[in-house]
């Protein structure tokens, strides 16, 4: 008989999921519900219930009356400056100090769950018997939540909650059974900060479906003096605000013979490239980002802050798209330069693309090996099993 494995979210699977936390988010549990019957708990706009199989499923509850009321106080309370991001994940913190609807789902289904999973910090309140019984606890984080908030955080009001999402975080490491940690960079600091038993920290990297992708174009046949097409691809999350911030003010003046693409929620705060060789998309489908990706010339990655392993690099790669990244873009990959991918740092990224753009036998050759080590080491399925794995040794198969 399957065991029972209860997931906290606070927002949804979609399917087919777009943002890199929906795509980590769904996809490992969809695999892991070979293994086990799982239940996705997660807030949206709207009640609903989504049977993806019959041993996967999701409960999308939605906001209540004191959802609103929290976020009219915050945005108040964070009236200076930028805040949309900080504010979201503060009003998580407010919300699970509340009897909401929410909580009152997860005290049903925790009656009959063997398992509950963590994807967050942000949550930890609602689990009020974290630490006081016997059921098993897995922490599977998307990012090391308090370094993260403590390098990207702007608001000045807003970084007064770092101290809550350090103590909460300790909390749920602390009383977790297993910790996901996305790259050893995170397990690490993980087990300094919180004084936890190496033993119990695990990695549970980001990862991909390598049989989903389109066949590519072949940039071999493109004609001389053509324009190159290099894509970045990102949600509305500070880290990708900046990366398309560089690629409109820097980038894309020094690459004149190319045309960027960018797609996502990150072009948001940007109500117009002001380039004529940058393309704002906005929001896209997943079948128009697989279209993309069979499409463009290139990838671009210039990325200098963030957490957790950057799960576009892994999608590009994937894909066979010859990707420029600086090094923070790979953090948590061993990719080598020239072979899987071509470093190109903030200073010298234009120079990096001028200088490869008309090397196409190079960038081939670059992609596939790229594509191939990618492939091999990062599929959602060879994930889930490990993640099964860990699971197995903790309760002695």
């Amino acid at each position: 008989m399957m065991k029972k494995m209860l997931v906290l979210n606070f927002f949804p699977a979609n399917h087919p999921p777009v943002t890199g936390g929906e795509i980590r988010y769904f996809n490992i549990y969809h695999k892991l519900s070979r293994y086990y019957d799982i239940t996705l708990l997660s807030q949206a706009g709207t009640r609903r219930t989504v049977q993806f199989s019959p041993s996967f499923r999701e409960y999308r509850v939605p906001a209540d009356p004191r959802h609103i009321q929290i976020i009219t106080e915050l945005v108040q309370e964070l009236s200076s400056g930028r805040h949309g991001y900080e504010l979201n994940l503060i009003k998580n913190l407010k919300l699970a100090q509340h009897p909401t609807l929410y909580k009152k789902v997860l005290d049903r289904l925790y009656e009959t769950s063997d398992i509950i999973v963590h994807e967050s910090s942000y949550l930890v309140e609602y689990d009020q018997n974290l630490g006081s019984d016997q059921k098993l606890r897995i922490y599977n984080s998307h990012n090391h939540d308090f370094l993260l908030a403590q390098n990207i955080w702007k608001n000045k009001n807003a970084r007064k909650y770092l101290p809550l999402v350090y103590k909460l975080e300790k909390k749920l490491t602390t009383n977790a059974n297993l910790v996901f940690a996305t790259s050893t960079g995170e397990r690490d600091s993980f087990i300094t900060m919180y004084n936890l038993n190496p033993a119990k920290v695990k990695i549970a990297p980001n990862g991909i479906n390598p049989d989903e992708w389109l066949k590519r174009q072949d940039i071999s046949r493109k004609r001389p003096g053509e324009t190159v097409k290099a894509l970045f691809i990102g949600s509305y999350y500070p880290p990708n605000i900046e990366a398309v911030d560089y690629v409109i003010t820097y980038l894309a003046q020094k690459c004149s013979g190319v045309e960027f693409l960018i797609a996502g929620g990150c072009c948001k705060p940007f109500s117009c490239a002001a380039r004529s060789n940058v393309t704002l998309m906005g929001p896209i489908s997943h079948s128009q980002k697989l279209q993309l990706f069979a499409t463009v010339d290139l990838a671009i990655n210039p990325m200098f802050t963030g957490g957790g392993i950057n799960l576009k690099t892994l999608e590009f790669l994937s894909a066979g798209i010859p990707l420029f990244s600086t090094e923070f873009g790979i953090r948590g990959l061993e990719l080598n330069d020239q072979q899987h991918y071509i470093k190109a740092e903030k200073k010298d990224f234009p120079d990096k693309i001028n200088q490869f753009i008309q090397n196409k036998k190079m960038l081939i050759e670059i992609a596939q090996n790229g594509r191939s080590y990618v492939n091999h080491n990062y599929s959602w399925s060879a994930i889930a099993k490990n993640i099964k794995h860990e699971i197995d040794q903790l309760c002695g198969g």
